[in-house]
């Protein structure tokens, strides 16, 4: 269900190793739903209650529940964001929450 990339993988091995340690572990979190489409991030924050595990390589991360089934799953890679490595998160089937027919026309 998540697919992630050699390079993802291996800086979220290390981070989740640093974290580990203050009890906080990889959490993909939808951040916005918009015209655009849903946004995720990976935080590294303690696990909550219901969260589905998902095997991401050598760690796991954490989803809240249906989230997962709801997009199909998701890929993870990498992208430079000014002169730092961040992950890109992708799902396989995008949702859109739009406000009005004006903005867009991307409702199911």
């Amino acid at each position: 269900m998540i697919e992630i990339s050699d390079s993802a993988e291996a800086l979220l091995f290390d981070k989740a190793n640093y974290f580990e340690k203050k009890e906080r572990y990889p959490r993909l979190v939808i951040t916005e739903r918009s015209c655009r489409g849903a946004m995720f991030r990976l935080f590294f924050m303690p696990k909550e209650a219901g969260d589905e595990a998902f095997d991401a390589g050598r760690k796991k991360i954490y989803v809240a529940p249906n989230v997962v089934s709801e997009f199909d799953g998701f890929t993870i890679s990498l992208e430079r964001f000014f002169f730092a490595r961040r992950f890109l998160i992708s799902p396989k089937r995008q949702s859109y929450a739009c406000d009005c027919d004006a903005k867009c026309n991307n409702n199911k």
